[in-house]
């Protein structure tokens, strides 16, 4: 390791050294140091104030430090970034580390689980998929003519009023695979989350992600706490997220297994909304990159789609979305109502899954909420979920801001 560092070191010095004897020697110009020191900690300082203002303040409480070193090392690269990183790595605790099972069901499961006959269970979670974008929903651009076939045959069911709980997806999906809630992340360190209820009614569980989706920072930990609950985990080997069907095609043809449950990660139409190809300009010639994305996972969701009916006649498919976006300025803001507005659409074979099934999740604001996600998947998965706390959070719409702060969902609607 020595040797490495010093291939990189003595040149740099040497040329560091060479730069300030000619300075010295040759130029009378003065250096005042502390012009660019102040604006160097001026600018720290604002960004460590930002950063206890986003979601991660919860894992500084908690004395996980891991998310915040490595957002000051990406600003602050070099000599300050990396002598935090290597100061607080010893006293962090990482809190997402036990990927042991968790005993514990929350107390809205009703057990034992039912014996159910629903073999296969597939969300289909897309990102930053504004619902107002889609054609299935009356936007003006045919984006999504796959979709609008899919969902509209029998037992499909386009849902309208749909909002996300958070705008970050790693807030988003710790709230759709298990019971986490906006004001705690309690739930999710001891309850089961639904990958693990999933697993104790004998479905075996598969995360499949695109490879921009996959859990290697700080900032993914959150719901990589719960993916690595799963059974079997796989990412694509490239960015185009039309290659998850050939990674749901190698699961269903080659696993045996009579009753899975499958939750898919797609990269879909993430800042700088260039998940698309020449197919989809074809199609929507002279179409912003943000609808060519939007056309892009129409055909995702169409081959997933097929795959699935070709290897089974028995299942229910969910697709819907971490969060929505604001078009070309991105998500995770304290305002800005477009990032929490998303499509949920499913079908299925099973009778009783239908869109009254999924209606009955439905608030008295009209709104179908992203907390209710978890509960629509118990449902699915065999588990009956106690009807008065049911009300009661169906009823407490509310939405996770990204300043940590928790509000009912009429309200930030009614402000943006």
């Amino acid at each position: 390791m020595s040797g490495q560092v010093l291939i990189i070191t003595c040149p740099a010095l040497l040329i560091t050294l060479t730069i300030v004897f000619i300075y010295r020697k040759f130029i009378s110009v003065k250096f005042r140091i502390t012009i660019p020191l102040s604006f160097y900690i001026i600018s720290f300082c604002f960004l460590f104030i930002l950063i206890l203002e986003t979601p991660i303040k919860k894992e500084i409480k908690d004395g996980d430090f891991n998310a915040m070193s490595e957002l000051i090392r990406v600003y602050f690269p070099a000599l300050t970034g990396n002598l935090l990183y290597v100061g607080l790595k010893p006293i962090s605790t990482d809190i997402y580390s036990n990927f042991n099972e968790i005993e514990k069901f929350n107390e809205a499961v009703i057990l034992p689980p039912k014996k159910t006959d629903n073999d296969l269970v597939v969300l289909i979670m897309g990102e930053s998929s504004l619902v107002t974008r889609y054609s299935t929903y009356g936007y003006d651009k045919p984006t999504t003519p796959f979709m609008t076939e899919i969902f509209n045959q029998k037992n499909g069911c386009i849902v309208q009023n749909a909002h996300s709980t958070a705008a970050l997806t790693r807030d988003s999906i710790p709230m759709t695979l298990s019971f986490n809630i906006p004001e705690s992340d309690d739930n999710l360190f001891n309850n089961k989350s639904i990958i693990e209820m999933a697993k104790y009614n004998d479905y075996k569980t598969f995360w499949l992600a695109s490879i921009q989706q996959s859990i290697s920072s700080s900032f993914s930990t959150k719901f990589g706490f719960i993916a690595r609950k799963s059974n079997y985990i796989e990412f694509t080997d490239n960015f185009d997220d039309i290659s998850l069907s050939k990674l749901l095609e190698d699961r269903l043809k080659n696993d045996n297994s009579p009753k899975k449950f499958i939750f898919i990660h797609l990269r879909g139409s993430h800042k700088l909304y260039t998940s698309y190809d020449e197919i989809d300009k074809q199609a929507l010639p002279n179409a912003e990159d943000y609808d060519l994305t939007i056309h892009h996972t129409d055909r995702v969701v169409k081959a997933l789609y097929d795959v699935i009916k070709t290897y089974s006649d028995n299942y229910t498919l969910i697709y819907t979305s971490d969060h929505g976006e604001i078009v070309n300025i991105g998500h995770g803001f304290v305002k800005g109502i477009d990032q929490f507005l998303i499509p949920f659409m499913m079908i299925s074979t099973k009778n009783e899954f239908n869109c009254q099934f999924i209606e009955s999740f439905r608030a008295t604001n009209g709104y179908l909420s992203g907390l209710m996600n978890k509960y629509i998947l118990s449902n699915l998965l065999g588990y009956e979920i106690e009807p008065t706390i049911l009300n009661q959070e169906k009823n407490n719409d509310r939405v996770y801001l990204s300043n940590n702060t928790v509000m009912p969902f009429l309200e930030f609607l009614e402000k943006n």
